[in-house]
Parts: C-alpha cells; structure tokens; sequence
C-alpha cells in the first residue's frame, strides 16, 4: 500500500528573502532580489524534456529556503538538484484559469512562453507554470517543480535524488495577476509519485501529495 503525505499550503511566513504581507488584503506578497533582479524563464521547455538542473531557476530557488526540520515524524532537507517538468496540451482540460488532469513528463515544446506563473508549497516546493505559445495561438502549458527532500528521522528517503517523481497529475488554478510581471498559481492541489529506491527496496513507491499557492510580485 502506498504511504502518502500531504504538504499543505496555508498563509505561512518564508525565513529568508520571501516575505507574506498579512492583514490588509491590497498588500502583495514580495520576492527581493539583488542586483539586476530575478530573470523568469523565457523560453519553453524543451518537448519532451523531463528533468533539468535546479540551477537554471537559482534565481528564483535561491529565494526561496526549504523549512528543514522534523515535521510529524518526516525530516525536511534540502532542495532536490533536479528540477521535474510536466506539461498539458492545450485541450478540454485547460481553461484560460484552471488546468486539470493528468499531465504528460517533459515539455511542449513551443517557440515562446507569453506568461510564467509562480507559487510555492508550505515546505519550500515551488511551481513554475509556463503558457507556451506558437505565434499567437496557445499550445499548451509547461509544470516546472522544484520539491524539497524528504527523509524519515532515521535517514531512510522518501522524496530525494534517488527516488525519480513521475505520474503528476493535479488541478492548477493560475491568475494574470497584470500589476507583475509573472502570473500567480493561486491555489493547485497535485499528486506525483516517489518511485522506489534500489538501495532501500523496502520501501515501497511514496505517493506526494502536494498543495502550492500564491507569492508576491518579485521585484526586477
């Protein structure tokens, strides 16, 4: 039977540059950066290209710290060097504000990407959600995530490196949100799988059960 764990997503403070501007409600939420700014993706992910190096976002991963410490018998650590990507055609399951289903591994493909929406989970994961377009028409959506590691106290992995992160499936809900220069996820509720470890073969494939939910505008 597999073990699952929901990382929930609720208006929480990041320690680190990511700062949540609480009570009134025309405040945004604000991700600093330093010198030029935080360059967004500008390009599509490749088709078909499933796994990236989390250093091509480090831009935006560097502002945003996993929460590293125990949380209900899990240890969270740091963030995964691999970044996954995922992708949705665009069909009946994508509206202008809500994609849904079951998501095909790697990218669309595409000549132009004509917005970038971000969010970030409560334990550090972040969203990227790429509209990819081919002149004006919209082709279809790239899921780009970042997950932190996840072990059990006694070092055992159920999110890490080791453990690839396929099968995602969800329902994201993104936003123009037109005063920023990116889009926002407002709310996605998403499911992958934790596939198993040839070194702990004990442990059986770990279902992910993760919710993400909107930042602020990050400063350029």
């Amino acid at each position: 039977m597999k073990i699952g764990l929901l990382k929930k997503a609720i208006t929480f403070t990041l320690m680190t540059t990511m700062l949540w501007s609480c009570g009134d409600s025309k405040k945004k939420n604000t991700v600093n950066s330093t010198g030029t700014g935080v360059q967004l993706p500008s390009s599509p992910v490749g088709t078909g290209q499933t796994q990236v190096s989390a250093q091509s976002y480090s831009s935006i991963l560097n502002q945003v710290q996993c929460r590293t410490g125990n949380y209900n018998g899990f240890q969270i650590g740091s963030r995964l060097s691999t970044v996954y990507t995922f992708h949705l055609a665009n069909s009946n399951n994508a509206s202008q504000t809500t994609l849904s289903g079951s998501f095909a591994p790697g990218g669309v493909g595409g000549s132009d990407v004509s917005r970038v929406y971000l969010g970030v989970g409560y334990y550090g994961d972040v969203m990227l959600v790429q509209k990819v377009t081919q002149g004006s028409q919209v082709i279809g959506y790239n899921v780009i995530i970042s997950m932190c590691s996840m072990s059990s106290t006694s070092g055992a992995p159920y999110i890490s490196d080791s453990r690839p992160l396929s099968n995602f499936q969800g329902s994201i809900t993104i936003d123009d949100e037109v005063s920023c220069g990116h889009g926002m996820i407002d709310r996605a509720n998403t499911v992958m799988v934790s596939q198993t470890d040839p070194n702990y073969s004990y442990l059986p494939a770990f279902q992910v059960n993760t919710s993400f939910t909107k930042v602020g505008c990050v400063n350029f």
